[in-house]
């Protein structure tokens, strides 16, 4: 019976390779997409340690966030239940928080979500908002923006285009800013 049990086992791992399946395929990734009424005069804080941001300026009256949150591929092979818990922890309450005209986008508060899980933002905001974006792995990029804007990245790559006052730091070799007219 053993026999039995180890062939079928084995039939099964070929037919799903030869099919293309493998363990990458069940990557454990998730989003969500919050939006935040808040007009002219927003200030949209943007602090990632893991992941990319993009920041799009719009005639808009809200704030829109959508996020994309993916887990390490070791620990996710390791425990894909966790992996999944994570994910579904994060989009019941995501690191955003609104004070007064004022969006906050904060690290993940527990150890294991900032261990094991990446965040990548693409968030659109009112035209006229002044944007502040840290990222400590990730590119930013910001265009379309009228209002101030601080941009800055530890290891990744900083864009700004489109956008009113700027101010970036981060690896000199690894910093754009471009400025292009809007029209």
């Amino acid at each position: 019976m053993r026999y039995d049990f180890r062939t079928l086992l084995i039939k099964v791992a070929t037919i799903l390779v030869l099919f293309g399946f493998s363990t990458s395929a069940l990557a454990a990734v998730g989003s969500f997409e919050k939006r935040i009424a808040i007009g002219e005069g927003a200030i949209v804080d943007v602090t990632n340690p893991k992941g990319d941001v993009v920041v799009r300026g719009a005639d808009v009256d809200e704030v829109t966030i959508r996020a994309r949150i993916s887990i390490n591929k070791r620990y996710e092979r390791t425990d894909p239940q966790k992996a999944g818990k994570i994910i579904g922890e994060i989009k019941r309450s995501p690191p955003i928080e609104l004070v007064g005209k004022r969006v906050v986008i904060t690290k993940l508060t527990k150890h294991t979500h900032q261990r094991y899980a990446s965040i990548n933002y693409e968030i659109l905001v009112p035209r006229k908002s002044t944007v502040i974006v840290h990222s400590e792995s990730g590119d930013v990029r910001v265009s379309g923006v009228s209002g101030e804007v601080k941009a800055s990245s530890d290891t990744g790559e900083v864009t700004v285009a489109n956008s009113g006052s700027t101010k970036e730091s981060g690896p000199l070799k690894r910093i754009r800013a471009v400025e292009e007219s809007i029209g």
